[in-house]
């Protein structure tokens, strides 16, 4: 059988790409920016630089990815250029790469975190919005997997009907602030108030998305990852919001935390997902 430091994991995100290996109780990590005009070959070319920098070869490759997956190809993503890109793009001799939808991969993970049939939701949120549930150990995944598009819920703000990500997410949080990611966290830190209106504008309706999430799945854990959750503010006033409107027994029997291992999250699990097809052990 197969060990899991065989394998190694990646978070492709909207605005990153993490690379995760282990060897003899050594973390190797890479981290490269991406963008909303990624192109495959770029993501090609980083992945053959860093396994080709590992101190052993990998069996296997897990990768959590923006978008829909069906089997080994991403059909459909808010990164246009990624559609069609497929796993035996990766692949090189004996090492094979499994894909999966990045917040399925962080539910792997934290599913190996919570052992005792526990009914849990992931909540990425990050560039944008996803979610992954878990009911009494299974996963729900709807017809073709692809249930838990959050961010694609919409909301009326302004008298216009726009989409939580726009709202919510730090991809639409920037585009309204016009302004790069550091800029935008100096003058947030420093109060500057267009900075503190959009971030508890996104928290508040990020609070009215977890409060549609307790009612739909009445969990007993809701799990936060990603980095727009890490913004000042943003989960104080989203919290504030899904505790004034969600029914009060159901709010009160849930508790809303954070992952085990914020920063890896993804790419852990993307990692375990590819040792367990590997051996295969059913997961998700």
């Amino acid at each position: 059988m197969n060990k899991l430091e065989d394998f190694i994991g990646i978070d492709k995100g909207c605005t990153k790409m993490l690379m995760f290996a282990e060897y003899n109780g050594v973390y190797y990590e890479n981290k490269v920016p991406t963008g909303m005009n990624v192109t495959k070959e770029y993501l090609i070319k980083e992945v053959n630089k860093f396994i080709d920098n590992l101190p052993f070869k990998p069996k296997g490759i897990g990768m959590g990815v923006v978008g829909l997956v069906e089997g080994n190809e991403i059909k459909s993503s808010n990164l246009k250029n990624l559609e069609g890109l497929k796993t035996e793009m990766f692949e090189r001799e004996n090492c094979k790469c499994y894909f999966l939808n990045d917040v399925r991969g962080g539910m792997v993970f934290e599913s190996s975190q919570y052992t005792n049939n526990e009914n849990i939701v992931l909540v990425m949120a990050g560039s944008g919005f996803a979610i992954s549930a878990r009911e009494k150990g299974k996963h729900i995944l709807g017809k073709n997997g692809w249930a838990g598009e959050l961010g694609s819920n919409v909301y009326i703000i302004n008298d216009k009907i726009e989409t939580l990500n726009n709202i919510s997410g730090g991809v639409g949080i920037l585009e309204k602030a016009n302004c790069n990611i550091e800029q935008f966290l100096v003058d947030l830190d420093n109060d500057k108030k267009y900075a503190v209106d959009l971030v508890k504008q996104g928290g508040k309706y990020f609070g009215l998305a977890l409060v549609d999430i307790m009612h739909m799945f009445n969990p007993e854990y809701i799990i936060v990852g990603g980095s727009t959750a890490t913004f000042k503010y943003y989960m104080e006033e989203a919290l504030q919001i899904a505790k004034k409107y969600t029914y009060p027994t159901i709010f009160n029997s849930c508790k809303i935390v954070e992952p085990k291992d914020r920063k890896r999250i993804v790419a852990l699990g993307a990692r375990l997902y590819a040792y367990n097809k590997a051996n295969g052990i059913e997961t998700i």
